[in-house]
């Protein structure tokens, strides 16, 4: 999993994370479950969905495709940021990843 993407000490970075990170449960336990997994590297880390999510929001993005989702922590944290009537479209191949949730629909 990509842990973090800034360069500071542990410390410091769970001191910003504690006080800075606005995740939701779900978001939370996705991150975690996802931590698990041999590939979690290919994971964002919490403050990049942060981020992802504040894009969103100050854009007023109301359409959002996603290609590759992996288990779809990027995906769940722009959807949270959609208004009521956004569409996302998240797309994978790999079938491992994306049918666990019990959500997806796959398009042949």
């Amino acid at each position: 999993m990509s842990t973090r993407t800034l360069n500071l000490n542990d410390q410091i970075y769970h001191y910003i994370l504690d006080n800075s990170l606005r995740e939701r449960p779900i978001q939370k336990a996705l991150r975690e479950e996802t931590s698990k997994l041999t590939m979690a590297r290919m994971q964002i880390s919490p403050e990049q969905g942060q981020f992802m999510q504040l894009i969103a929001k100050l854009m007023n993005v109301k359409n959002v495709i996603e290609v590759g989702t992996f288990t779809g922590y990027s995906s769940l944290a722009v959807a949270l940021a959609l208004p009521e009537d956004g569409h996302l479209i998240a797309c994978d191949i790999n079938e491992e990843w994306t049918v666990s949730g019990g959500h997806t629909q796959i398009y042949q």
